[in-house]
């Protein structure tokens, strides 16, 4: 049996990141499956005796299918035993165990921190720019914790850990590939002391040396040649799904999946990564401004 601390009428069990990023790679395979067999969800749903929404929550991942659901879909798709027996792990995987679920109201990440955690996992490569602020995958714990506080947020050690947690993606095995767009802004902007800044810029330095990472600073006295007034993260998942879009607000993210919406956006960060210094040259300057802190001299 499970232990689980519960709070009267706040209890309820959430999928960690991983079951999520399963979920929608499951439903992403799902929906390729029933195209390529030139089926409509519709017609899909009446062979099963399901509701044409319920075929659509499971392809967009608004819901977790049952191991039971998806082997009855990859049935009535008649797929080879092969891309079923791949699928039905997946599945199995997405439902994960019970253990792993975790209660929103405790120490574990609230919903929208883990979906938002699961898409960075599911992609294969994130384009990000960012105008203002260290990226929250970047961000030290102490640098976390003052910008939380600054924004208002109502529980700061469950926003660091979101953080941390992000962190452990970029650096995990098969982490996806990263293209981050710093404006300049983004090493002088200080929300504590010298010190804190000095370890923070550190810490870039060292994970922007990353294999799969890639940073460039998009100087403020260069010629622009664009700009993106809100932070905004466009994301590729390769050939399971079709590219997102999130631009940052301080109460919000929007979240773009009309493919024109997410070519112009991403055209943007191109523009922008063009315009910058290279990466070699940015992380020169990244190194150059912590000494500065270090010594006093920023």
């Amino acid at each position: 049996m499970h232990n689980h601390r519960v709070r009267r009428g706040r209890f309820t069990l959430q999928p960690n990141p991983d079951q999520i990023a399963a979920r929608r790679r499951l439903g992403a395979e799902l929906r390729r499956l029933r195209e390529e067999a030139l089926r409509s969800g519709q017609d899909l749903a009446g062979a099963l005796g399901w509701s044409q929404s319920k075929v659509s929550r499971i392809e967009h991942a608004r819901t977790l299918p049952t191991v039971s659901d998806a082997r009855a879909l990859l049935s009535e798709l008649r797929v080879s035993p092969r891309e079923r027996d791949r699928l039905l792990r997946l599945a199995e995987e997405a439902a994960g165990e019970p253990g792993t679920w975790r209660n929103s109201t405790g120490a574990g990440l609230t919903r929208r921190q883990q979906d938002f955690i699961a898409l960075e996992r599911s992609a294969t490569t994130i384009h990000h720019y960012q105008p203002l602020l260290i990226p929250g995958y970047l961000q030290t714990e102490e640098y976390a914790r003052r910008v939380l506080e600054m924004a208002g947020s109502s529980s700061v050690d469950r926003g660091v850990e979101m953080r941390l947690a992000r962190r452990e993606t970029l650096t995990r095995t098969g982490a996806p590939a990263y293209r981050i767009v710093l404006l300049e802004t983004a090493l002088h902007w200080r929300p504590g002391p010298v010190s804190l800044m000095a370890d923070q810029l550190t810490l870039v330095a060292e994970l922007a040396g990353s294999p799969n990472v890639g940073l460039r600073i998009l100087k403020l006295d260069h010629e622009q040649v664009t700009y993106l007034q809100h932070p905004c993260m466009v994301f590729d998942f390769g050939a399971t799904a079709s590219r997102e879009a999130l631009v940052e607000t301080l109460t919000q993210d929007v979240r773009v999946t009309d493919p024109a919406g997410v070519t112009q956006l991403s055209k943007y960060i191109e523009h922008l990564w063009s315009s910058s210094l290279s990466s070699r040259q940015s992380l020169a300057l990244i190194r150059a401004t912590a000494k500065s802190y270090k010594d006093g001299r920023a």
